[in-house]
């Protein structure tokens, strides 16, 4: 590289990082856009007709088969309520509750935060299926309950179902008198009773005349399926991949969006704040082991918080001279990594052949993982983990900047051009190197000035 390369790369780096500070700061002034709105109740309300004691090919299989769609559905709703818990109020509904048509007069499980074991035990409560299909009364008697409960907060029913309600429980008529309880629930004739949207799962191969039944079904609800096959307003699934698919549609619609962005539904201590001496991890309150510890002027305080309710807090090193390039700073150490540390929430470092450098790409197991705003979805043993932005609780040493989500503090300066590795001149993840080492530098700035707006607005409140 000559000379006047050198100086024109380093002038626009200089460049970028006072455009970024600009940008942090017209955030600022407006920091209205990162307000979240409050999160809607998710009810499941899941048929549990002697049909769903079938297959999904609708052919009789043994009681408690794991190939029943009864088995299937509730694995899938277990494996959501065990991803999403926390992430918005959950509450449970099954129908009937005993033979032919007797439906339980409230939500039998009320929304809320922490409700996946009640939830994933009552389903396994209720190991077998059996009985007629009151949908109609399900319905009525869940969006009631839900409309009386919290009149502040928007409802949904995430309505489970193989096919049509049973005349036996709904009349001569029953897909009107369910249409009609759908319908009404999503359209309160009282200014004061909220509406509760319906989105109806139908699981399972239907015939026409249920198919027919389940997109009146999802019309009345107020959110059918309009990006699709025009033939399905309904939520379709006839295995158990295509169920888990549109669980996770329903709930990263209903939560606002997909991780990170400014939609995405907020409640909690994420929302709210937490008291002095306390942060908040993973949307709760925890004793923030940092609030009481000094550390030396060169070091800084990194909390680390187990899921088993323990902590730790250690004082750290900065690494206060950039580490060269296919490395990153890890509590004050410079350690390899081929992509430089810049890869972002949503991606994951790709090893090129042949050499010691890598470019980010795309994360497959965050697909379909939604996380809070402040957190970022990175790959887990088997799916996406939402972990919480380590720079949320450090205050670094003057002179260096937290790099996002490591929580380490590094020196703000771009990484020297020489390889901790062989050789490599950088890490591909994007069109200029140069853009690429300040990528993390300027997400790091605006999070660190959103931040402290969002504190400020908390204690101001």
């Amino acid at each position: 590289m000559s000379m006047a390369q050198t100086v024109f790369h380093r002038f626009c780096q200089r460049i970028a990082v006072i455009a970024m500070c600009g940008l942090a700061l017209l955030m600022l002034l407006h920091p209205s856009v990162a307000t979240a709105k409050s999160c809607p109740n998710l009810v499941i309300v899941i048929d549990q007709s002697a049909s769903m004691a079938k297959n999904a090919m609708g052919i009789t299989v043994p009681q408690g088969s794991p190939e029943s769609k009864w088995s299937i559905a509730t694995k899938a709703l277990i494996g959501m309520n065990n991803k999403y818990d926390g992430l918005l109020p959950l509450g449970y509904s099954n129908f009937p509750t005993g033979t032919n048509c007797p439906v339980s007069a409230t939500v039998r499980i009320p929304p809320g935060y922490a409700n996946r074991v009640s939830i994933n035990n009552a389903m396994i409560d209720f190991p077998y299926a059996g009985g007629s299909t009151p949908t109609c009364t399900a319905v009525t008697n869940n969006a009631k309950d839900l409309a009386t409960r919290d009149p502040s907060r928007a409802s949904y029913m995430l309505l489970v179902t193989d096919g049509s309600p049973d005349s036996l429980c709904c009349g001569v008529d029953p897909v009107k008198t369910t249409v009609d309880a759908i319908r009404a629930a999503a359209n309160p004739t009282v200014s004061t009773v909220p509406p509760v949207y319906t989105l109806v799962v139908g699981f399972g191969q239907v015939s026409d005349a249920e198919r027919q039944a389940l997109n009146q079904m999802a019309d009345a609800g107020g959110f059918p399926v309009t990006n699709g096959d025009p033939l399905y307003r309904y939520y379709r699934a006839e295995d158990s991949a295509a169920l888990e698919q549109a669980l996770a549609l329903i709930v990263k619609y209903v939560a606002g969006g997909d991780a990170g962005t400014i939609a995405t539904c907020e409640d909690g201590c994420y929302g709210k704040g937490c008291p002095a001496g306390q942060a908040c991890v993973q949307n709760a309150c925890r004793t923030d082991p940092c609030a009481g510890k000094t550390c030396p002027a060169d070091k800084y305080c990194l909390p680390t918080f187990y899921s088993n309710g323990t902590s730790q807090a250690d004082c750290v090193d900065t690494c206060k001279a950039p580490c060269p390039q296919t490395s990153r700073c890890e509590r004050g150490q410079c350690v390899g990594d081929p992509c430089s540390g810049q890869c972002q929430p949503g991606q994951k470092c790709q090893p090129i052949p042949d050499t010691n450098q890598g470019k980010c790409v795309d994360e497959p197991l965050c697909k379909n993982t939604i996380c809070h705003q402040s957190q970022g979805c990175f790959g887990g043993t088997s799916d996406g983990e939402c972990r919480d932005d380590a720079c949320r609780f450090v205050t670094c040493p003057t002179g260096t900047v937290c790099h996002p989500f490591t929580g380490s503090c590094e020196s703000p300066d771009p990484q020297p051009i020489q390889s901790l590795g062989a050789g490599g001149i950088g890490c591909d993840v994007s069109t200029g190197s140069s853009a690429g080492r300040l990528s993390w530098l300027s997400a790091g700035l605006i999070l660190s000035l959103l931040l402290l707006a969002r504190r400020r607005t908390v204690h101001a409140a």
